[in-house]
């Protein structure tokens, strides 16, 4: 073999090597390495959602309700979507009594110049070891913020269409209140909500 052979065969081991330091084609996928270790997916962490997407995006009778909401006792937290992410946000309120969250899940779609905002309605309540979620949403559980970890039957009261009206929502928070009572009447011990502790509340059941 001349020494043209001898460069090209050490280049092709070179990038064969830098290949697979690269790609990891035999290593374990994250998940099941974290599995091995004992740990969990870290869980997804929600930030502050741009105010000028939520200023100009968030729909006229939704800010008049949110003030409605604040008049009864529901305390605005904050509007949060992923970190970095900006094709969502969650108006979020905890309800007078601390024991649910209210999030009015404002989803974007299109462009610049063609945005549409879906919203949907997700309401969470929660004990020691579990939760309940009642929501209306037009795609069903894939679009609910709990994603790929959907709730049991027990624990999800969903409704398929998107919430275009205050009277879309009154209902679903009467259902929540009424499911509520009835878990508690099984036994189970409702956590107080907090702005401190919701967000961790929520994020941990968020895929």
């Amino acid at each position: 073999m001349g020494l043209g052979g001898i460069i090209l065969l050490l280049l092709i081991l070179g990038l064969g090597t830098y290949i697979l330091i690269l790609e990891k084609p035999f290593s374990k996928p994250e998940e099941e390495v974290l599995e091995d270790m004992g740990l969990s997916h870290p869980p997804v962490i929600l930030a502050p959602a741009p105010q000028g997407m939520v200023e100009a995006l968030t729909p006229p009778w939704q800010k008049d309700l949110c003030e409605k909401l604040k008049e009864e006792g529901f305390r605005y937290v904050g509007d949060y979507s992923y970190a970095a992410i900006s094709f969502f946000w969650a108006r979020t309120f905890l309800s007078p009594d601390s024991k649910s969250a209210l999030l009015l899940v404002n989803w974007v779609e299109g462009k610049e110049g063609g945005k549409v905002v879906i919203p949907h309605l997700e309401i969470y309540s929660f004990d020691g070891n579990s939760f309940i979620l009642t929501a209306c949403s037009q795609d069903g559980a894939a679009r609910l913020l709990t994603g790929a970890k959907r709730p049991s039957e027990e624990q999800l009261s969903l409704h398929l269409k998107a919430v275009y009206a205050e009277s879309a929502v009154r209902p679903v928070v009467e259902e929540h209140r009424q499911r509520l009572t009835d878990w508690e009447g099984r036994g189970a011990k409702i956590r107080e909500l907090t702005p401190a502790n919701i967000l961790p509340s929520l994020s941990k059941i968020y895929s």
